[in-house]
């Protein structure tokens, strides 16, 4: 049979169990609020049993020796981490989107008064004022006011155009020298926690924080996690490889450094490494970025295809008219320097219109007698007007305010497109945020009776010990002094 101290000993493994089980509930408890903490959990086991020798029947068997914490681990669901990865990238793609759409549409400033849609719509609408009665200075006033307003539309919506532009390529390269001090972390945390594994610890909270890092990575670009194993014995090394696009971000020990320069093209998004092979990406902000950089391009576009054809467009039937002055072959809009083409930002009214009134060419040549004109005929000017409603092969066959009305359709559909796919992704990162709190959070109500077990149990060690005790006292003491007294 085992010593007396056989007992004492295993009431001193459960003391120490429970006081470790305890101490880990002081833990959870203190982090609840802890930002990335996961909660932690005892693992005990039972001691190997011991084998009295020599038993003789009926044979008693083995002895159980009492408790060990084998580990103190994480609790963590891998599947839902690499979702709750996966749904903040899409979050961080979409809410980027959705502020350059919306910024755009706010330039746009339509439906207005002020907007080109409007001052379109009112500088012909004053050539057709101008047609009943073309030798009016004031309507002549009215229609180059008209269109020095409409000039000062497109270069602001430009300007603003052209200032969110370096904007969106300043934002990715803070954001990608982001995610290489990220990276460099997660590299420096992978050796540590490696160390850790190897000297047989649990690194609990350094993966916890390596955990945090990772999902802040998720959010500027989108990345593929994998637990390494070591291949000689295949097990877990308790590092990660992160790949972005096939691009090893982090490889155990070692970052690299991600580029930042753009790829955009048949619907590409990426980013070009040094040896020029393209890193494609599909999610995070940095591709909400760079895809928003090839959407403003495409508003740009049409914005300046709208203002050269408008130019070209009231050009080509002002050439054919005559001014008050007698002259004809006069544009109304400038033409630009050649080789270049007319776009939203240099579009402006001609020299001659400007310095003159006199300029506006309202009347048509008489057909009976070419080269002669009337100074009341406005017929020039009702030309003008009907280009209202003209289609224009240039435009897809789209008269001048139903293009640009597309195209404001279209920005305003895209905003409001990605205000929905942002608010709908929100709330599935919520969900998934809530199910990984419910799994890996801290619950007061279940560490409180996790709290009074533990407690329980260590009162009882307690009590072992002390019986223990009490028949070592009796063994020693009273046996002897019995024997001695008789």
């Amino acid at each position: 049979m085992p010593s007396t101290f056989f007992g004492i000993e295993i009431g001193s493994r459960a003391l120490a169990a429970s006081q470790l089980a305890l101490d880990v509930v002081g833990q959870n408890t203190s982090n609840i609020n802890t930002p990335g903490y996961s909660r932690q959990v005892v693992n005990l086991d039972a001691t190997d049993p011991y084998t009295l020798p020599d038993q003789q029947p009926p044979k008693i068997g083995e002895l159980g020796t009492g408790v060990q914490v084998t580990s103190v681990t994480r609790v963590r669901d891998a599947f839902l981490d690499n979702r709750v990865q996966l749904a903040l990238s899409d979050q961080g793609s979409l809410n980027t989107l959705k502020d350059v759409t919306g910024r755009v549409e706010q330039a746009y400033n339509e439906p207005g008064t002020t907007g080109i849609g409007q001052l379109t719509t009112d500088l012909l609408n004053s050539f057709s004022d101008l047609s009943a009665n073309p030798e009016s200075k004031a309507i002549r006033s009215t229609v180059r006011n008209r269109a020095q307003s409409l000039v000062a539309a497109f270069h602001s919506l430009n300007a603003a155009m052209n200032q969110i532009n370096p904007e969106l390529v300043a934002k990715i390269d803070a954001k990608v020298k982001t995610v290489n001090d990220i990276a460099s972390q997660i590299a420096k945390l992978n050796q540590q926690i490696g160390l850790s594994l190897a000297n047989g610890d649990h690194p609990n909270d350094l993966q916890d924080k390596r955990g945090a890092l990772i999902n802040q990575l998720s959010g500027f670009i989108d990345i593929h996690v994998i637990n390494t194993t070591n291949t000689q014995n295949g097990q877990p090394t308790g590092k990660v490889q992160i790949t972005v696009g096939g691009f090893a971000l982090v490889q155990n020990d070692d970052a690299n450094t991600l580029p930042s320069t753009l790829a955009t093209g048949n619907g590409l998004y990426g980013l070009v490494t040094p040896n020029n092979d393209t890193i494609p990406l599909q999610g995070g902000e940095i591709f909400g970025l760079i895809k928003a950089t090839t959407l403003l391009n495409g508003y740009q576009a049409d914005l300046n295809a709208l203002a050269s054809n408008l130019v070209a467009a009231v050009n080509a039937i002002h050439k054919t008219g005559y001014g008050l002055n007698g002259l004809t072959n006069n544009q109304f809009f400038a033409d630009p320097p050649p080789g270049t083409s007319v776009d939203a930002g240099s579009i402006v009214v001609s020299t001659a219109v400007q310095n003159s009134l006199d300029a506006i060419a309202a009347a048509a040549t008489v057909a009976t007698t070419p080269g002669n004109y009337a100074p009341g005929n406005g017929d020039n000017a009702r030309a003008l007007a009907g280009l209202t409603y003209q289609p224009l092969a240039a435009l897809g066959n789209f008269s001048l305010n139903d293009y640009y009305n597309s195209k404001v359709a279209l920005v305003g559909a895209d905003s409001q497109s990605y205000i929905a796919q942002s608010d709908n992704q929100s709330r599935v990162v919520s969900m998934l945020q809530n199910q990984q709190s419910s799994v890996s959070g801290v619950n007061l109500d279940e560490e409180l009776t996790k709290m009074m077990s533990y407690q329980r149990t260590y009162q009882a060690a307690a009590r072992i010990i002390n019986t223990m005790d009490a028949v070592l006292n009796t063994i020693i003491n009273g046996l002897g002094a019995t024997a001695s007294g008789g």
